[in-house]
């Protein structure tokens, strides 16, 4: 079978599977870029990340520099290649933070202070379950397609120097 009859011969299920993922993606990128610069706001206002990120749009009360830089770091993601490689390079790696995000409250619950307003049901089994998944998507990932996993953890890791630059100025600064 040639890859023109397979086309045709689907019924429409990957036009309508591509229709799905464009309607989800409209739906997620929503949130990306509500939250995303604010983050680099946040941490540009805590001292984390250069403080000329944290401005304010003076009309649109917006973080509007931290909204051009997600802007143009997107735009170099998206020329990257196809969705697939993006994927593959970049989005699974935020799995890895997910899961430590779910240890990280794991921990935070162990202390004698903290009292949290809402109690999850079967604690500790969900996040236990969240983080083994979470760390299972990382690894079919990584062995699925591993030279670009290793790029994209490579980005994911030129972060770690970069922080440790950061944090020896602010702290020679103060």
């Amino acid at each position: 079978m040639s890859p023109t009859h397979l086309r045709k011969s689907n019924g429409g299920g990957a036009s309508l599977m591509a229709a799905l993922v464009i309607v989800s993606t409209f739906g997620a990128v929503n949130g990306i870029i509500l939250v995303g610069p604010r983050v680099y706001y946040q941490m540009a206002r805590d001292g984390t990340i250069f403080q000329w990120m944290g401005a304010v749009h003076p009309r649109f009360g917006t973080p509007h520099r931290a909204l051009a830089i997600q802007a143009v770091w997107a735009s170099v993601l998206a020329a990257s290649n196809t969705y697939g490689a993006l994927f593959s390079r970049v989005i699974y790696t935020e799995w890895i933070f997910f899961a430590a995000m779910a240890a990280g409250l794991m921990l935070l619950r162990r202390r004698a202070s903290y009292r949290p307003a809402y109690r999850i049901p079967a604690y500790p089994l969900v996040p236990i379950l969240f983080i083994s998944a979470s760390l299972v998507i990382v690894a079919m990932k990584i062995a699925e397609a591993p030279v670009d996993s290793a790029v994209g953890l490579g980005l994911v890791l030129v972060g770690w120097p970069i922080y440790l630059i950061w944090a020896r100025y602010r702290s020679s600064a103060s």
